[in-house]
């Protein structure tokens, strides 16, 4: 870190990733983990001020993000941590786990500043192998990259032919496999051990029917119908942003069940965390063109308790979705109403697509056979153990950022 007048200079990069923005830092230019390093991110982000004026956060969850990246023990290997820089509060939610939104990008910010080489075989794609230090996940991004010729160094391709619903324009694909993600954020696939649990909605109105997971991030999977009646919406595609933002009353029964599912899940009090996330499912009516898996309609929620509904869905939730949909007998299994269908040639993947307010997101999830018959019962067609998906991203800046000392 260098000096700029009485500010603290720090190198970065600012992407958007997926539907995400936000700070990709390197780890040598921030101090350790802990609380020096979250009140640097907060300052850079403009945490502590609804519209982070001082800041690059952009005054809700999904652009309030910030991405330290460091060296990993292996060739080809980098290290991840990420911070979701709170709003209003300048601190980070060390409850929130990875983001597979900002996942996207470690790769590409990786491959400009040199803790990986890109490589030459084949010429237009590089593995990166990324270790997170939230989780202990792993996963592995494949990147675009080119070189003029044998003799130069490949270089990172942003634009292509790659469209992604809820994102503006083309881009070229980044690939992302994850691998032990099950239990990522509870140790626990299915946490509460049950494949259904009913959570009261509060105010006399009963309770939900409810599937908490655990694959990539911790979800609580509501059934829509069992909620959605009861505060007069006719169907999911009624819940919008705006409509959320107004709608005290479904908010507080959501937040109310997602606070219940958290302790029954063992995450002890979750009142001002993220974790765990909830999403609203139902039958995704309309018939979709190669959903070999079948079509899940879903509306993902940033925090309920803050009435802040996800304009898609992350990538963490989509693989939680997946796996929920493997899970027999719960609420996305019922919802999805078709048993899932082996990816063409791949007896041990699954393929599905995620319905969300803006388009429709595939998400594959590879299995593993069981290892009992307690485990066998709840996911006959294999255990989730892996997950596939494909965004894309694009660097907006390159500089120095500047914070108080």
């Amino acid at each position: 870190m260098s000096l700029f007048g009485n500010l603290r200079a720090v190198p970065f990069a600012f992407f958007r990733s997926g539907t995400s923005r936000g700070l990709y830092l390197l780890e040598k230019d921030v101090p350790a983990a802990g609380p020096a390093r979250d009140k640097l991110l907060c300052a850079l982000m403009g945490s502590g001020h609804p519209q982070q004026l001082g800041g690059f956060g952009g005054s809700h969850g999904p652009t309030s993000k910030a991405v330290v990246v460091g060296p990993g023990r292996e060739p080809g290997s980098v290290t991840y941590a990420f911070a979701q820089c709170l709003v209003e509060e300048a601190a980070v939610d060390h409850s929130h786990g990875d983001c597979g939104n900002m996942l996207a990008a470690v790769a590409p910010f990786a491959l400009e500043r040199g803790l990986v080489q890109a490589s030459h075989e084949p010429a237009t794609r590089s593995k990166v192998t990324i270790h997170s230090l939230n989780t202990g996940s792993c996963y592995v991004a494949e990147v675009m990259a080119t070189a003029a010729s044998e003799a130069d160094a490949a270089m990172v391709t942003y634009e292509g032919s790659c469209e992604i619903p809820g994102i503006p324009g083309l881009a070229a694909p980044v690939r992302l496999s994850t691998l032990g993600v099950a239990g990522a954020q509870t140790g626990k696939l299915l946490p509460t051990g049950r494949q259904v649990d009913r959570f009261d909605l509060g105010d006399g109105l009963g309770s939900a029917a409810t599937t908490v997971v655990d694959f990539a991030r911790a979800l609580v999977v509501v059934q829509a119908n069992d909620v959605l009646p009861k505060f007069g919406y006719k169907s999911l595609d009624e819940v919008t942003e705006e409509s959320t933002a107004a709608d005290t009353k479904l908010c507080a029964a959501l937040e109310r069940v997602r606070l219940a599912a958290g302790l029954a899940a063992g995450m002890g009090d979750c009142t001002g965390k993220v974790a765990p996330k909830l999403a609203l499912v139902a039958s995704h009516e309309q018939q979709v063109a190669g959903a070999a898996g079948g079509a899940l309609a879903c509306r993902y929620f940033v925090h309920p308790g803050t009435k802040e509904l996800h304009p898609t869905v992350a990538m963490t939730a989509a693989q939680a979705l997946g796996a929920a949909c493997l899970l027999q007998g719960s609420v996305a299994a019922e919802a999805l109403g078709r048993p899932p269908q082996h990816d063409e040639g791949e007896e041990d993947n699954f393929s599905f697509t995620i319905a969300h307010p803006k388009g429709l997101f595939p998400v594959s999830i590879g299995t593993a056979a069981a290892e009992s018959q307690a485990e066998h019962r709840n996911f006959p067609m294999g255990v989730p153990c892996s997950g596939r998906y494909t965004t894309t991203v694009m660097p907006i800046a390159d500089g120095r950022a500047f914070a108080p000392q």
